[in-house]
């Protein structure tokens, strides 16, 4: 059987305890096992070989029905002349499927019967929490040359009823591939007690090789004799290749340990309690998503072409749920403002590269006269005076956290000014608090199901848990929702974008009505001024490619005109313009958000190592 290790089982048990449980349970690969079980830290005690290794199994049944195993292991290690090894180590599973097998009687003497020392281990002692038994043979001094180790003990529930229910079955590894010698010669004898032979099926496998490896041996029965026993003659076995045999029974031959039988308290029912958590905790995120939207206001959007200037980019982001982030559109937003430009730097020869680099020059920093312009002038120019020119960096992890000290700023504002509140949502507090109790008693059905069974139960539940755990969290916790004064400025915002999206020649039409023809002359400078000013809430609803076009077609109407702000963005040329906008956003979204780390086995369908037994064997 592939060795698992017991420690990440554990530290899930520990996690799951307090509800916190995420992680995955696996077993640990077959290379690992050997590493683990070596009680010597100098590889050199590995160096030696088996000259034979003859395995004999003896399995009957016991009072209650349940299979039990006496298993004689006749080895004969060849150890080098030199002082190197004290003996041979033997791991041996105490859990099979779930079932301890109880590994007992252990038992070591040499090829005559006389007593060699030896030692049993597991943890602090045979008794302890461990995956296997160690049985250490040897004392403190050293052996030389061939020697005889002949070591018994006894196993329980070494049978196991199949999954499909239409065998019981052996299925056992009886010469552990976790080891790094090879075998000359190895052979392996099992004979079933009457009351069991009368109940195999004849269907017999024997696989040997490497672990996972399909190849088969030959098992045979005498042709006379007892019956129910089987030999192998498996010749020679190189190191880490090992041998198992998988031996058919009727169904329902032998008893099963609870462990392994169906359980509804611990298989099922932690299904429908975290179901329930997590039915619970999503009616909590729902109630508190039909909170925030209750908070928006239903009127019609009506199209607006201008913002108010208590609206900057930084402020507006939150109030409408801004698709983009808000620092790269409020640092447009000075420039437009007259308070910085933006200019192009020059390439290494002079002229204009095909993607210039951006910098920022400070002009007025009195026209930034909202605080959250004002906050953003001093992020870009700390202390900086008029005419300083900022390059935008392309790794700039200091510049990137003032761009998010920004962001979070307009979040904070957008708190202050009365724009949004925290609350919770009352449904939402009870069926968190509900979700999370439940979560709770599902930590206790992971913990037992962990420790006492088998199945896919825990993992499903952990799951479950941890879904339940933190919806029923975010339906506790106070959510950011719009006030009165929030919704109608999320309205006018919305109003801004329908704009923006709308085509041309409705925008010209909005802007020629009689309501606001007293307020704006739609000559074509006022035209491209009040696009311009746009950029950024185009920014702010990922429209800044088929705004950059409109001003294209705005510029090109009136080639007169210089674009203050960035007297470099024509420079590509105006049929590009929308591509140059749609860059220039880009290298600044980029510097802003830069950071710096970024089946059985009798019946085929087995293989070598699929079994329970097994082990590990080695020097010490």
């Amino acid at each position: 059987m592939t060795p698992r290790s017991r420690t990440p089982r554990f530290a899930a048990i520990l996690i799951a305890g307090v509800a916190t449980l995420s992680g995955l349970l696996c077993a640990a690969p077959a290379a690992q096992a050997a590493t683990l079980a070596a009680s010597a830290d100098d590889p050199a005690v590995e160096q030696f070989r088996y000259s034979s290794w003859d395995v004999e199994m003896d399995v009957s049944l016991r009072d209650d029905g349940r299979a039990t195993a006496r298993i004689t292991e006749r080895i004969v290690a060849e150890f080098p002349e030199h002082d190197q090894n004290r003996g041979m180590i033997r791991l041996v599973p105490q859990e099979y499927l779930g079932a301890r097998t109880d590994p007992r009687e252990v038992s070591v003497t040499d090829a005559i019967g006389d007593p060699v020392p030896f030692a049993v281990e597991s943890g602090s002692d045979i008794d302890a929490d461990s995956d296997y038994v160690a049985i250490l043979t040897g004392d403190d001094k050293f052996v030389h040359g061939a020697q005889s180790y002949v070591i018994g003990y006894t196993l329980d529930d070494v049978i196991l009823a199949r999954a499909d229910q239409q065998f019981d079955e052996l299925y056992w590894d009886m010469i552990p591939l976790n080891r790094a010698q090879p075998i000359d010669a190895a052979s392996v004898t099992v004979r079933f007690a009457p009351a069991l032979a009368a109940h195999l099926t004849g269907q017999q496998r024997c696989y040997v090789g490497s672990h996972e490896s399909t190849s088969e041996c030959r098992i045979m029965q005498p042709s006379s004799g007892t019956p129910g026993t089987f030999t192998v003659e498996a010749g020679a076995l190189p190191a880490q290749s090992g041998l198992t045999v998988a031996i058919g029974l009727d169904p329902g031959t032998v008893a099963q340990p609870a462990a392994r039988l169906p359980n509804f308290t611990l298989d099922t029912l932690p299904l429908f309690v975290g179901g329930a958590a997590v039915l619970a905790s999503g009616g909590g995120v729902v109630s508190v998503a039909r909170l925030r939207r209750s908070r928006r206001s239903d009127a019609a959007i009506i199209a607006q072409y201008d913002v108010p200037a208590d609206l900057p980019p930084l402020l507006a982001g939150p109030i409408v749920g801004a698709s983009k982030p808000t620092p790269p559109a409020e640092l447009v937003h000075l420039a437009l403002l007259g308070a910085t430009r933006i200019e192009e730097l020059p390439g290494k020869n002079g002229k204009r590269a095909h993607k210039p680099k951006l910098a920022f020059r400070l002009l007025d920093p009195a026209r930034a006269r909202d605080p959250l312009d004002a906050s953003a002038l001093t992020a870009v120019f700390p202390g900086a005076a008029v005419g300083t020119l900022f390059a935008i960096p392309e790794e700039d992890s200091d510049f990137s956290d003032r761009m998010t000290t920004l962001a979070a700023a307009g979040s904070g504002a957008a708190l202050e000014r009365g724009y949004v509140e925290r609350v919770r949502s009352p449904l939402g507090r009870v069926l968190g608090w509900v979700s999370i109790g439940l979560a709770a008693a599902c930590a206790v059905f992971i913990v037992l199901g962990i420790a006492t069974r088998t199945s896919d139960t825990p993992a499903i539940t952990i799951v479950l848990a941890g879904v339940a755990l933190v919806l029923g969290i975010v339906s506790l916790v106070p959510h950011r929702v719009l006030t009165p004064r929030g919704a109608e400025a999320r309205r006018y915002l919305l109003g801004v974008k329908e704009f923006i999206r709308v085509a041309e020649a409705d925008r010209l039409a909005m802007l020629q009505s009689v309501t606001t023809a007293e307020r704006r002359d739609a000559g074509e400078h006022s035209v491209i001024e009040l696009y311009e000013k746009l950029l950024p809430y185009a920014m702010l609803f990922g429209l800044e490619k088929e705004w950059g076009q409109t001003l294209a077609t705005r510029y090109a109407h009136e080639p007169q005109y210089l674009p203050i702000w960035y007297p470099g963005i024509l420079a590509g040329g105006v049929d590009r313009l929308g591509a140059s906008i749609t860059q220039f956003s880009s290298s600044i979204s980029a510097a802003a958000t830069y950071s710096a780390s970024s089946s059985g086995g009798s019946t085929g369908g087995g293989f070598a190592g699929g079994g329970g037994g097994g082990g590990f064997a080695g020097g010490r």
